[in-house]
Formats: C-alpha cells, sequence, structure tokens
C-alpha cells in the first residue's frame, strides 16, 4: 500500500514538472516573439518619413520592454521625445504649411499620445517633458489673458481650449505619477491641485483624501471657491469646463454613500452656494447657452432647488438644437428603462410627444419579442406606423427575432428567419449565430458553425466591394479563428492587395485635399491607419496566437511600412 501510494505521489509530482515546463517554455516563446518584433520595429523606425511617427513607435515600444529593460526603454522615450521635438520645432519654422502640420503646431494627437504612452510607465517624466515639449500654440494660450477693449485675441475660444487640455493632461500625469510612486503621492497631488482645476481634480482630491485627509479638505474648500468665482459665460460663449467642473463637485456631493463609507465629501454648504450660482445660470439664459446641459442640472436642483426643477426641465425641452427627436428626455429614457410590461408601455405613450411615441412604441415590441410574442409586437407597430417607417421597423423586428431565437438556443429556427433578411443584414447575423452555435458547444456543433459562416461568405462574395462588406467579412475572419484558424487567414490573405490598394488611393486623396492625416506621402500613426475604411487590426494580434509565422508573412505582405510597423507592434503588445 506504501508502495503504490508512493507511486501516485510520483505520478502527481512528474506531471506537475510537466505542466510547469510546459508553462514555462510557452513563456519563453511569448517572450522571444515579443523581443524579435520588438528588434524588428526599432530597426524600421528610421525608415519612417515623419518625425512625429518616429516619436510613437519609440514611445509604444519603450513602454512595451520598460518591465524587462528599464534602461534601454527610458533610452527609447528620449528618442520619442527628441523626434517629437524636432518635428514641432521644424512644423513652427514653416508657417506655410500650418494646414498640414496643425497636429505638431497644437499638440492635441501625436504629442498626447506621446506621453501618455510614457506616462503609463513613468508618469513622473512625462509630467516633466510636459513643458519641454509644449508647443508655442499652447505656451500662447496658457498665457493668454481675457480679450482687452474692443479686440478679440482668442478666435472661437480656440485658446481656451488648448490651454485647458493641457492642463487636464497635466493632473492626469499627476494622478498616474502618484499611482506609481505612493511615497510621494501626497507631495505629487498636493502641488498638482494647488494649480487649479481639471476634469481629474475630483478624483485627485479622493487619493489626496486617502493620504491626507485634512489636506484634501481645505484644497477641495479653495477648489470650490475658485469655481464659484469663475465665469459659466466668456466672451459671450459658455465655459463648458468651469460648468463641467461645477457639475462633477455637486454631483460627487449628491451621489449616495454606504453609511460606513469614510471617504472625501464637499462642504455642505459651499455646495448649496455652488448649487445656487449654477442653477441660476441656467435659469437666466433662457433657453439659450448651455442649455442642452439642462437636463444634467435637474438631479441637482432636487437636491438644492427643487422649485427650480420644472422650469429648468421645459427650458432645456425648448432647446433649438435639440432637433426632430428632442434629444435627451429623462422622462422618457426612465420609462423606457423601467420594468414596465409592454401593455404599460402602449397605454402610457400616448402622453408623451410624437417622436418619444415612436421609441416607446418601439421598446413595446421589443419586449413582445422578448417574450416570444412576435405577432403582438407586429400589431403594436402596424397600429401606430406606416410606409417607410414601418418597413423599416418591421425589418428591425425580425432581425430581434432572430437575436432572440439564437439566446434561447434554437438556432434552426433563427437561421430560417436570417435567411429571409436582406443581404446587408444576413452575414452580420449569420456570424452572430455561427459564433452562439459554436460556443453552445466547440466539439458537437463545430461543424454546423461552419456551414452557416460559409452562408456568410457567400452573402458576401470573395471581394467586398464596399467598406461595410470589408467590416463584415473581417466579422467573419475573428469567428473562424476560434473556430478553424487557417479558414481565417485564407479569407484574410487575399484581401492584402485590395486593401494596399485602398491604402495608397486614400493618402494621395487625402494629401491632395490637404488632410492633416497625411505628410510627405505618409500616414500619421497617432490618427490610425483607417484609410478610408474601418478595419479592425487587432484581428492579426489573434491571429498570431495560432500561427505566428504564417501571421509575419501577412504583414509584411502589407506594403505601407506605418502600416506594417502598426501592425507588429499590436502583435508585440499580445505577448506581454
Amino acid at each position: 500500500m506504501l508502495a503504490s501510494r508512493s507511486f501516485l505521489f510520483l505520478i502527481v509530482l512528474l506531471l506537475s514538472s510537466v505542466g510547469f515546463a510546459q508553462e514555462s517554455d510557452e513563456a519563453k516563446l511569448k517572450e522571444h516573439r515579443q523581443n524579435l518584433l520588438v528588434e524588428q520595429i526599432i530597426s524600421d523606425v528610421p525608415n519612417l518619413r515623419l518625425g512625429e511617427n518616429r516619436a510613437l513607435v519609440y514611445a509604444k515600444v519603450g513602454s512595451l520592454i520598460w518591465n524587462s529593460d528599464p534602461k534601454r526603454s527610458h533610452n527609447l522615450f528620449q528618442n520619442a521625445l527628441g523626434e517629437l521635438i524636432n518635428a514641432q520645432m521644424a512644423a513652427e519654422s514653416d508657417p506655410k504649411k500650418a494646414a498640414y502640420q496643425n497636429d505638431l503646431l497644437t499638440g492635441q494627437s501625436t504629442r498626447p499620445a506621446v506621453l501618455n504612452a510614457i506616462a503609463s510607465r513613468d508618469a513622473e517624466f512625462a509630467l516633466e517633458m510636459l513643458a519641454k515639449t509644449r508647443p508655442a500654440a499652447i505656451s500662447k494660450a496658457m498665457a493668454m489673458g481675457p480679450a482687452r477693449g474692443s479686440k478679440i485675441n482668442n478666435y472661437s475660444s480656440n485658446g481656451n481650449y488648448l490651454a485647458q487640455n493641457e492642463f487636464n493632461m497635466e493632473q492626469t500625469f499627476a494622478r498616474m505619477a502618484a499611482e506609481q510612486s505612493p511615497e510621494r503621492a501626497a507631495q505629487l497631488l498636493r502641488q498638482s491641485l494647488t494649480k487649479g482645476i481639471s476634469n481629474e481634480s475630483l478624483n485627485l482630491l479622493k487619493k489626496l483624501y486617502e493620504k491626507e485627509p485634512s489636506t484634501a479638505n481645505d484644497l477641495a474648500s479653495q477648489l470650490v471657491d475658485k469655481v464659484m468665482q469663475s465665469k459659466f459665460l466668456v466672451d459671450d460663449q459658455p465655459n463648458y469646463q468651469n460648468i463641467q467642473n461645477a457639475i462633477n463637485f455637486l454631483n460627487d456631493s449628491i451621489r449616495q454613500r454606504d453609511p460606513s463609507e469614510r471617504s472625501f465629501k464637499f462642504d455642505d454648504q459651499q455646495m448649496q452656494t455652488l448649487a445656487n450660482k449654477l442653477i441660476s445660470f441656467f435659469l437666466e439664459s433662457g433657453s439659450g447657452q448651455a442649455s442642452y446641459l439642462g437636463y444634467s442640472v435637474v438631479p441637482i436642483a432636487e437636491k438644492f432647488m427643487p422649485n427650480a426643477v420644472e422650469q429648468l426641465k421645459s427650458l432645456a425641452k425648448k432647446y433649438q438644437g435639440r432637433g426632430e427627436w428632442g434629444g435627451y428626455d429623462p422622462d422618457v429614457q426612465k420609462l423606457l428603462s423601467s420594468d414596465k410590461t409592454p401593455d404599460q408601455l402602449v397605454a402610457e405613450a400616448k402622453n408623451y410627444s410624437v417622436q418619444s411615441q415612436r421609441m416607446i412604441y418601439q421598446t413595446a415590441a421589443n419586449k413582445y419579442v422578448q417574450q416570444g410574442d412576435l405577432a403582438r409586437a407586429g400589431s403594436v407597430l402596424t397600429d401606430h406606423f406606416s410606409d417607410d417607417a414601418l418597413d423599416e421597423l418591421m425589418q428591425n423586428l425580425r432581425t430581434q427575432w432572430a437575436s432572440t431565437l439564437v439566446s434561447q438556443g434554437k438556432f434552426s429556427d433563427a437561421e430560417v428567419i436570417i435567411d429571409d433578411l436582406p443581404d446587408s443584414q444576413r452575414s452580420y447575423q449569420y456570424v452572430n449565430l455561427a459564433n452562439a452555435i459554436y460556443q453552445k458547444d466547440p466539439k458537437e456543433n463545430k461543424t454546423y458553425a461552419m456551414s452557416v459562416l460559409a452562408k456568410a461568405r457567400d452573402v458576401l462574395g470573395e471581394k467586398p466591394a464596399t467598406a461595410n462588406e470589408m467590416s463584415y467579412l473581417m466579422q467573419i475572419v475573428a469567428a473562424y479563428i476560434n473556430m478553424e484558424p487557417s479558414e481565417a487567414f485564407g479569407v484574410f490573405e487575399p484581401l492584402v492587395p485590395q486593401l494596399n490598394e485602398l491604402a495608397d488611393a486614400s493618402v494621395v486623396i487625402s494629401a491632395f485635399q490637404g488632410g492633416s492625416g497625411v505628410r510627405d506621402g505618409e500616414a500619421l500613426i497617432s490618427q490610425g491607419s483607417g484609410y478610408g475604411y474601418y478595419l479592425d487590426y487587432s484581428i492579426l494580434g489573434q491571429l498570431s496566437q495560432k500561427d505566428f509565422d504564417r501571421t509575419m508573412t501577412l504583414i509584411d505582405a502589407f506594403r505601407r511600412r506605418e502600416t506594417r510597423i502598426m501592425l507588429k507592434l499590436q502583435v508585440a503588445e499580445r505577448f506581454s
């Protein structure tokens, strides 16, 4: 008996060792592949034409290798900042090309992307580099005071926008730095909060409260005073940052709290004063300035000024920018999200505007479908809609019915419904059905799921004719990745020549039209590489998990260097 137990123990030990060895080998393989991609990317970066593209890639690769090689990572961060600064200086020295280099001149796309990649690893360094990489336009905006006399010094309030964005980013980095360096958190947070208010200020106050409650309370009082002293209307235009700060502070003060919760809280008397100022601003502005935010102030008024609630609702409803649909109406949304039965929704619909009735009847019909009563759902629609509106909603109803059948596991019934849908909807629905079939039982249902995906492919044909068809084809590829990776490659690979043609054409057209997303024949990586169509490039990362070598061959078939580098970077990130 003792020998048997010893033998069993030995078997368990051997199996554990084998499992550990397999995990170790897999980790080493991932590390090897990531290192391979990193070296390929770094060696290819100097061949990119645009300094801003080189900057972004260096920053992202630096972030990627931070844990394994922090020294090299920091060097890559330095390279990124050098490339960024040089690109910005070149842009500022050539004002004739301002329209083509707006991103570099205003620092609103590439620069935040570079600094955020650095901040994710070393936010304090990013905070230091924020000032050193600041374009002249942002520095000017931050130094710019209000207009003097009758002269306008801030066209379309763009300066206010640039300055506030810069400060928002500064406080975001301060929060990240505090999280990365708990021992210095209080100092970093105090320094940042004394500079002003951004959309991060509330989060900073809460974090500081965890370290120094009394300091957080004192700074909170100072910040609220600043908001109360600020203007909600500047040069006859709403100052949305000041308005939103006030709303954020007040919403936090009225949120439901657990009785045992020990957390930061604003002073009640200050909140009452701030609420009075904010609500008065909306009431005095009538249905004009910032009235589309009126509904967001209603919960605040319910707490601090109940007698103003109905007037605020009325002003928000009269706002001219609401359009045909009337925008957001909390009363309607509350009804739509309630647990009322479809019968109750139909009965109450008559109490609302015609445009709101459309949403209510449609919601009631959807609820009937969820209950399995397709006939009653169709009756609601035919009773209240006609012509094109009825056709559209009935089509949506059939789609909803197919989805309901899929969720109930009635796959063959759902397939029959989908077979009769228009081509524009069938492919997407077939993919959803195939995924549900496969997930139900991957082993037993694989053949059935593959046959449904074949139907989806038949709808689209071999070569997509539109951007929508390309998107649907990528959904088919994603579905095949789990079921049969070789099929996923088989669908994707023939598309690359067409994608290359579209990418080259898009770059030429964008440059000809003066688009800021292309310069010197190269697309800006910070603005994505959509080239006029949507393509989920993360699919390449998923494919790399199935067949790394074949994925690399596929990526190398892309003609544009910026696309190849971007794809390799995405694949490398999946091995982290």
